[in-house]
């Protein structure tokens, strides 16, 4: 009884060390962007993903490298994942990153927003997205 329990002990601790040590930033780490997210609603189930980032002063950020993860609030689903793009890739430079993206299946998603910075620094935003018939909506 006492190697099960240590056992359990010991895989319990892997794990949480393990998640440690992968964290990713999260909206906290995020202070000092502001992240707006809407979807290109060019017909059901929509066709991408507009994100516009600024600073504390309202001023677009424009140096950044933004992708996206959209994935079912439940499980079984294969997420879906976006390239990375670059504010200029629209031919404007204004802090508004047009990411293509497919809804797959109706009903409620976690669209997890990535911005890497030029200094590598890594950070992330999660958003909840109701897709519907009557169109895709991004829940405050």
């Amino acid at each position: 009884m006492f190697r099960v329990s240590l056992t359990i002990l010991m895989l319990t601790l892997t794990a949480i060390s393990m998640t440690a040590c992968n964290r990713t930033n999260d909206s906290a780490a995020v202070a000092g962007l502001h992240i707006t997210l809407t979807a290109d609603a060019l017909g059901f189930p929509g066709q991408g993903l507009v994100i516009q980032i600024t600073d504390d002063d309202g001023q677009p950020i424009t140096d950044v490298t933004v992708s996206a993860e959209g994935n079912m609030n439940h499980a079984g689903m294969v997420p879906v994942l976006t390239e990375s793009v670059w504010d200029g890739a629209d031919g404007a430079e204004d802090g508004i990153y047009h990411l293509p993206f497919q809804f797959t299946m109706l009903g409620d998603w976690i669209i997890t927003v990535k911005i890497e910075q030029r200094d590598g620094t890594r950070l992330t935003q999660d958003f909840d997205v109701s897709a519907t018939l009557g169109g895709v909506e991004v829940e405050d």
